[in-house]
Parts: structure tokens; C-alpha cells; sequence
């Protein structure tokens, strides 16, 4: 599960506009949401606190920044995945000329 950071998110890019997340299905050990992110959109600042993986719908560019200052951009392509693990700090802000739509699977810690 994400915690977002509010805080953050307002001091460093409350100029953007949010992305859109609907919750598709949760249990005890997974949680899995639908996200679309129009051109210019950001998930905010969020720490990820379990291990996930995201499975690509559509086209599009990612950038993400993180935590420690590191930067970095993905091309979406449709059926692509991206893992990531728990403790990652980052926002996602779509770049490209496309809304990015896509799978978010999160693995609940025991």
C-alpha cells in the first residue's frame, strides 16, 4: 500500500493536476488499482510500503522522481510491466502526449 505525503507533494508540485486511481479489488494480501494520468498529471509524492507491479494498458512517457534526488523516465508501451519494492519514495508525472493508463498490483506484507 502507498502512504502519500501531502505535505510534500504541496511544497514541491501543487501546480499539477492529479492522476486518477480507482480501486478495482482488495484483500488480505493484494490490492489492485486502475490508474489514468492525462498528459501534465502526477500521482504525488507517495512511499510505496509493499512490493507492486504494474502491468501497462496504453502508450505514453513516465517520469519519476525520487526521493535521494534521482530521476528517471519510462516509455509505456501496451502489455509492458515495471516492478518496484517497498520503501520507494517517488512521484510519477506523465510526459508524454498520451494519457497513461495502467494496472497497479500491490503485494501486502505479511
Amino acid at each position: 500500500m502507498s502512504t502519500k505525503l501531502t505535505d510534500k507533494t504541496a511544497a514541491e508540485s501543487a501546480d499539477r493536476p492529479m492522476a486518477t486511481g480507482k480501486p478495482l479489488f482488495e484483500d488480505d494480501m493484494t490490492r489492485i488499482t486502475h490508474w489514468t494520468m492525462n498528459p501534465g498529471e502526477q500521482t504525488g509524492w507517495h512511499s510505496h510500503d509493499c512490493d507492486y507491479v504494474v502491468v501497462q494498458l496504453s502508450g505514453g512517457r513516465l517520469h519519476l522522481d525520487y526521493a535521494d534526488g534521482t530521476e528517471r523516465e519510462v516509455d509505456y508501451a501496451p502489455g509492458g510491466t515495471l516492478s518496484g519494492s517497498a520503501s520507494i519514495e517517488h512521484n510519477a508525472i506523465s510526459v508524454g502526449d498520451e494519457a497513461i493508463v495502467s494496472i497497479e498490483i500491490e503485494y501486502k506484507n505479511k
